[in-house]
């Protein structure tokens, strides 16, 4: 195999990348929240959760519909947080979604390994 060609990101930054790109869906998550509360309906979809999977370690082939539900429901909990007055809330909440996807992955991988 020619590993020439292989992406070589260090594990920090691969973690940093995916904490960022959650604050970043969970931004959009709460500005479509509050468009929604103004009457506005919106088709965006921006679909940064299927990349944030990928970056947490799931193949394309695996991302469940279960999967999806349960990232759906906690972005959700943005909408209970000030986002522009509390960074930090905003920073704990991606982290634990973080933390459940990477949980989740190994449950995931370890089922597939013992079957």
């Amino acid at each position: 195999m020619n590993n020439t060609n292989l992406l070589n990101i260090a594990f920090e930054d691969l973690f940093k990348l995916t904490l960022g790109l959650i604050v970043d869906d969970l931004k959009v998550q709460k500005h479509l929240y509050h468009l929604s509360l103004g009457g506005l309906h919106t088709t965006l979809q921006l679909d940064l959760y299927r990349g944030i999977f990928i970056l947490a370690g799931f193949k394309e082939s695996d991302i469940t519909e279960k999967l999806e539900d349960w990232y759906f429901e906690q972005t959700q909990r943005v909408n209970g947080i000030e986002i522009t007055a509390d960074e930090k809330a905003l920073h704990d909440l991606s982290a634990e979604i973080l933390e459940g996807l990477l949980k989740m992955r190994n449950e995931f991988y370890v089922k597939r390994v013992g079957s």
